[in-house]
């Protein structure tokens, strides 16, 4: 029998891992005594029942971190050698001490972790532990220094099983983990070499993880990514009242306060917790906008005030008092306010609460009126560069505000229709002097910004984070994007909250709080009567593009090749994208006689190639249900992927980015072929890297939380046959983006259309295209064949003589069709041409002027026409 050394070097080395934007990420966190046994984390190395074989050396390291939250107890690394020796790295907290890692063979404790500096075991360290076999004395050290040494016999040949956190292997068995975040794992077999190689930066579905090499795969279970901190959001809290209720952040405080007809509401950001002030006498909440804002008092700290300009002079403001938890003057409105989703914001400059924009009684504002602390009451206007409107955001500096988009028109005045604005402004704190930065031309989106930007601390003035959402659809979604100050530049971050939009009943916010390097939204909408609901999310900064986060660990170096697809596949797209904008220049129109279908009594069909009325089929309609801007129980593609449920409930969340493609591409063969997908194509698309086995396995998971997923939304399922895997709508589900196909095939062919047809192409055509946030090279043939199928037809129906005389309808087709082509020249031509028919020269004008700058942007040259030459060419 052989007698072995066993070397340890317990290494402690700070080291910078992957970054982001400086900000160090990446790393399993896992799951400690704040979850149930059979939820905590496990890592071991290697899967099933072998250990990893050395024979003369083994070198295991990896970088370590301890969460400061949770308990400071538990195994950090359990190391089993031979099946009948474990070496234990374990974090201790005894009483009046702080928390240290200690080493424990079987039973022996060998002491404390040391290095030559002071180490702080919440930051990032390196630790790397050797096991070399040469004579007969078992020796451990720590960082050189020398703790115990020991006789031991062994084997010629030798396995060991890593642990990190939980495991239930025989004798071995523990659930006491320690609340450790994990990364940059290596083995190597002889000294200066890694034969294995975990970095666990990415999030992976699998409980198999290969390591970087594909020699070795670990199992894991219930893992805590820190990637997904950055891509996801969290829910933190729900809040219910029977009131209208305003949301105000007072970031100095780490909360936000929640104010109805009767109680303020605190909520602290970080312990998650709320604490409730009652007053009276009550607050007609009902005829009152978000009129409330935290200010700095000297020697008092942050209060809650309440403004309103339309009160007489001296009842302009209403201080809040905590401790007698009750208003310097009762809040009482007559009528309701002026000045609907307005912004607000505290000048530090001249002591001043300034409101700004605004809209109330069908009138679009771009007022700005000032009070200070005092009471002093000035009122007046914003210059006329920028527009009223209503709905927009802004973002704050020490000297400037940044006036970020909305919705207005020119005159203010609803009645003239309305117009999205992505434009920006800097307003100077100091004079109140405004400066246009620039306007993108208006592409058709009814995408809004939340009301608050948050400018980027460390290059202010030209980035800022906002919440972004569809004011068109009543069951929307936020997502946070980075907009670049300097020309207008979007990028998507992270994934998407739910959120109920009914306008002057709804508010969303964003908060950051830099100590925590968190980001948290908030979002209020009336529920059931006059009963309100508040919810609360957060998600860690830096905050990531969710696209970019699509490579699994276990593609290892392939990633690279990857990327340089993507990329190639995106010049490409562009490049089809400027082909095809050029190619629907050239359609003819349709000669055909001239009709309003508007106007046809409803039950008669116009032939759109004669003048003769046949009667309507009903049996050909019956199957088609209206879309009602996702207030159905139903699976929603176009213009992003959404799923509610029976309750009306958003349940997006619940599916993750897996689950999602998994569920779309099902959908979207099963539409294409009546056959679904076959078990080699799925593969093939979404798990190209598995095995036969780890494929099916992550497949069969998925589909099965899919499926209980789609109960709640009906009588729906994902059924397979004949190894294909097809979507089987039993119950009438909704689904945008089949029911626009069957219009589209009924519609084609047809020399027939009908009013109720056509009413629901539009609004379906409106939501704009398909899938657009779901960026893989699969989805691609999907996005363009629905794009080029919605841009045929329409620019067919466009052209129609049947809709010569009905102005109105041919800017609504033109429109749809600008929301898959924002290039499409003739459909510009017929908007501006019907807007002159309609006597709206300025919207005309703006128009125009908006198409010229984007064809300008895209193209990198000037369109060749002026406005009258433009409208007026055949």
């Amino acid at each position: 029998m052989k007698y072995i050394r066993l070397l340890f070097y317990i290494l402690f080395i700070s080291k910078t891992i992957v970054t982001w934007g400086g900000e160090n990420i990446g790393g399993l966190s896992f799951r400690a005594y704040e979850y149930s046994k059979d939820e905590r984390t496990s890592f071991i190395i290697p899967s099933g029942n072998q250990g990893v074989r050395f024979k003369d050396y083994l070198s295991v390291s990896f970088d370590l971190k301890i969460r400061e939250k949770g308990e400071h107890f538990g195994y950090v690394c359990r190391m089993i050698v031979d099946n009948r020796n474990s070496l234990n790295l374990i974090l201790v907290n005894p009483v009046n001490e702080e928390p240290y890692l200690c080493l424990i063979k079987d039973q022996q404790y060998l002491g404390k972790i040391h290095s030559s500096a002071t180490i702080d075991i919440h930051e990032w360290n390196r630790i790397k532990i050797e096991l070399e076999y040469k004579d007969d004395t078992l020796y451990v050290r720590n960082n050189g220094s020398l703790i115990s040494k020991e006789k031991v016999t062994a084997p010629d040949n030798h396995s060991v099983k890593v642990c990190f956190g939980a495991n239930k292997l025989a004798s071995y068995t523990t659930s006491d983990v320690a609340p450790i975040i994990l990364k940059d794992v290596q083995i190597g077999l002889e000294p200066g070499s890694i034969k294995y190689e975990w970095s666990l930066e990415q999030a992976v579905s699998d409980t198999l993880l290969q390591d970087k090499f594909r020699q070795m795969t670990a199992f894991i279970s219930n893992p805590e990514w820190i990637i997904n901190s950055h891509i996801y959001w969290k829910h933190r809290k729900t809040l219910s009242f029977s009131s209208k209720t305003f949301p105000v952040p007072c970031e100095d405080q780490s909360a936000c306060y929640f104010i109805a007809k009767d109680r303020i509401v605190k909520y602290d950001l970080i312990r998650s917790t709320t604490k409730e002030y009652v007053f009276s006498p009550l607050i007609d909440v009902n005829r009152i906008t978000n009129q409330f804002l935290f200010v700095p008092l000297k020697d008092k700290g942050s209060q809650l005030v309440y403004y309103d300009f339309e009160k007489p002079d001296g009842e302009n403001l209403s201080f809040f008092n905590f401790q007698t938890k009750s208003w310097s003057i009762p809040i009482q409105r007559k009528r309701q306010s002026s000045y609907t989703q307005h912004n607000r914001f505290f000048n530090s400059k001249d002591s001043s609460i300034v409101q700004i924009l605004g809209y109330g009684f069908h009138l679009y504002t771009r007022e700005l009126n000032r009070i200070s602390l005092s009471g002093e009451v000035i009122k007046g206007e914003l210059p006329d560069a920028i527009t009223p409107r209503y709905l927009s955001a802004i973002g704050k500096t020490d000297s400037l505000v940044y006036i970020y988009g909305g919705l207005g028109n020119d005159l203010g005045k609803q009645e003239y229709g309305v117009v999205h604005y992505k434009d920006l402004y800097k307003l100077n704190l100091n004079d109140y002097s405004l400066e246009k930065k620039w306007a993108i031309p208006e592409n058709l989106c009814d995408e809004v910004a939340a009301s608050t930007l948050i400018i980027d601390e460390v290059e202010k003035g030209k980035h800022a984070k906002g919440l972004f959402f569809s004011s068109g659809r009543f069951l929307s979604s936020l997502v946070l994007k980075d907009l670049n100050l300097e020309n207008g530049q979007e990028t998507v971050l992270g994934d998407t909250i739910p959120y109920t939009f009914l306008d002057v009943n709804s508010h969303a916010d964003l908060i950051y709080l830099a100590s925590e390097k968190c980001y948290y939204a908030v979002t209020v909408h009336q529920v059931e009567g006059n009963n309100y609901e508040a919810n609360i999310y957060s998600i860690a900064s830096p905050v990531l593009p969710i696209q970019n986060i699509t490579v699994q660990e276990n593609r290892g170096t392939w990633w690279k090749l990857l990327f340089v697809c993507i990329c190639v596949a995106g010049l490409g797209g562009i490049g089809w994208r400027l082909w095809n904008s050029r190619k629907h220049d050239k359609k003819e129109a349709i000669s055909i006689p001239q009709q309003d279908i508007c106007e046809k009594e409803e039950g008669v069909v116009s032939d759109i190639n004669s003048e003769k009325e046949i009667p309507e089929n009903d049996h050909l309609y019956s199957s088609f249900e209206a879309p009602v801007l996702n207030t159905t129980p139903g699976i929603y593609m176009l213009n992003g992927f959404q799923v509610i449920n029976r309750d009306l409930k958003d349940i997006t969340g619940k599916f993750t980015p897996i689950m999602r493609q998994l569920l779309s591409v099902i959908i979207l063969y099963s539409n294409q072929n009546n056959k679904g997908i076959s078990n080699i194509k799925l593969k093939e698309l979404l798990w190209y890297d598995k095995s036969e086995e780890s494929f099916s396995n992550n497949r069969s998971v998925n589909i099965r939380k899919i499926r209980l997923l789609l109960e709640e939304v009906g009588d729906t399922e994902i059924s397979s046959a004949n190894g294909y895997w097809y979507f089987l709508n039993k119950g009438h589900v909704y689904n945008d983006y089949t029911i626009a196909n069957q219009l589209m095939q009924k519609m084609a062919p047809l020399d027939v259309v009908h009013k109720e047809d056509l009413e629901k192409l539009l609004s379906l055509a409106s939501f704009g295209q398909l899938l657009p946030n779901m960026q893989f090279d699969w989805v691609d043939s999907f996005k363009a064949d629905y794009s080029d199928s919605m841009i045929d037809l329409l620019s067919r129906l466009r052209d129609s003589k049947q809709f010569v005389g009905n102005d109105n309808l041919r800017i609504q087709i033109s429109n749809c069709i600008l929301r898959f082509d924002s290039l499409d020249e003739e459909s510009v031509r017929v908007k501006c041409r019907a807007l002159v028919d309609l006597k709206r020269m300025g919207m005309a004008y703006t128009a125009f002027d908006q198409f010229t700058k984007e064809y300008k942007l895209i193209l990198n040259e000037d369109f060749k026409y002026s406005f009258e030459q433009f409208i007026s060419e055949k």
